[in-house]
C-alpha cells in the first residue's frame, strides 16, 4: 500500500507500519510498499507497539508515523563507533 493511500484512509492518526518493500540511499529509507499493523491516536501507544513488535522481530522493518505528514520521510542515521 502506498503512503497517500494510507493517509487518505487513516485521518490523523499513528500508525505502526511494516515496510514490505524498500532500499536505502546514503540519508534516507525509502518505502515502496508497506503495511499498517495498528493505528493509535496517541503517538506513545504506538511507540511502544512499535518496540515491541521491533524487539520479537528483529529482522523486520517496522515504523510508527503520524498520517499528518504529507510525505513519509525517514532520514537515515550514520554510526560511527564509541571509543573508550
Amino acid at each position: 500500500m502506498l503512503w497517500q493511500d494510507i493517509r487518505e484512509k487513516h485521518p490523523s492518526k499513528w500508525l505502526v507500519i511494516e515496510a514490505k518493500k524498500f532500499h536505502q540511499t546514503d540519508d534516507e529509507f525509502v518505502v515502496e510498499d508497506m503495511e499498517v499493523l495498528d493505528i493509535f491516536d496517541k503517538s506513545f501507544d504506538a511507540y511502544d507497539e512499535y518496540r515491541t513488535l521491533h524487539r520479537e522481530n528483529p529482522s523486520k522493518e517496522f515504523l510508527f508515523a503520524n498520517t499528518e505528514m504529507p510525505i513519509l520521510e525517514i532520514p537515515t542515521t550514520q554510526w560511527m563507533g564509541v571509543r573508550t
